[in-house]
């Protein structure tokens, strides 16, 4: 019985992570013209064709990625949005991505 029960907290929590990475694509997914920058057409594509969400939740979420409003998103700036999403930043934008939904 406690092998059971250990295998199935295992097997929740192993599930529980794989959701997770699931909403944070890799990089060069986003990055769809490979120019080390995500574009808000790039992202709002990949959100939107996915059918994760519409395309105006999309432009809102790119929003809150596009920390210095330059209207792109580079590595630097995923990098801290995911470090900000898990509680990890210490930037004063890090107010701007507090859903992990993005």
């Amino acid at each position: 019985m406690i092998r059971r029960t250990s295998f199935l907290v295992t097997a929740a929590m192993m599930t529980a992570l794989m959701g997770h990475a699931g909403e944070m694509p890799d990089f060069s997914l986003l990055d769809l013209d490979d120019d080390v920058l995500i574009t808000e057409d790039e992202f709002v594509s990949y959100k939107a064709n996915a059918g994760i969400v519409s395309e105006a939740e999309a432009k809102a979420k790119f929003t809150k990625l596009d920390l210095n409003s330059n209207r792109t998103v580079s590595k630097e700036e995923l990098a801290e949005a995911l470090d900000a999403w898990r509680g990890q930043s210490t930037s004063k934008e890090e107010s701007r991505v507090s859903t992990p939904d993005w």
